[in-house]
């Protein structure tokens, strides 16, 4: 093989070798840019262990939380919503009852409480690191006081990645929403 020093390249040396086409080195410039520029995106959407995961799944788990929330909700299971609601979290109903933890869950456990129906109309996330905030609209069907009501509110709820798992720190519902 045979190299040369070139002067005009600041005194790099190359390899004697044919002349490659410009399209030729534009093509193989391209394909090497590309394969770089792929290789950084995998790397960068690596999730690594023990780290939250990108923004389409975390919204997409609180979304399914929501909508296991509901579900809980409507059936009085007490336990689903225990797991899912902090100990410390602010519930405030659409009467604009501030209540702890221990009184939503009795309160969601009497069947007095009568909710036949309960679900989200409409959803949207929001995150900001651990913390996502959902607000929404949610349809709700029951019997009060032996009275049926029907009501449509509007929805803010608080969640935050806590110890491994997403907990909801805050909820609050208005009154019926045209």
């Amino acid at each position: 093989m045979h190299f040369q020093h070139d002067h005009a390249c600041g005194g790099s040396l190359k390899r004697g070798r044919q002349e490659r086409s410009p399209e030729a080195r534009f093509g193989s410039r391209v394909l090497t840019e590309a394969a770089f520029l792929l290789f950084i995106f995998c790397v960068t959407r690596a999730v690594a262990p023990g780290q939250a995961p990108d923004f389409d799944s975390r919204a997409a788990k609180i979304l399914s939380l929501e909508d296991a929330r509901f579900d809980a909700q409507k059936r009085k299971d007490n336990v689903a919503l225990d797991l899912m609601l902090d100990s410390a979290i602010v519930w405030v109903d659409p009467d604009g009852a501030l209540l702890t933890k221990s009184e939503c869950l009795s309160g969601n456990h009497l069947a007095s409480a009568g909710i036949l129906e309960i679900a989200p109309e409409s959803m949207s996330v929001q995150l900001s690191g651990d913390t996502a905030v959902v607000v929404g609209i949610y349809r709700e069907r029951g019997v009060r006081s032996g009275r049926p009501y029907r009501r449509r509110c509007r929805f803010m709820d608080t969640w935050v990645f806590k110890n491994g798992k997403w907990l909801c720190v805050a909820a609050a519902s208005t009154s019926s929403v045209s």
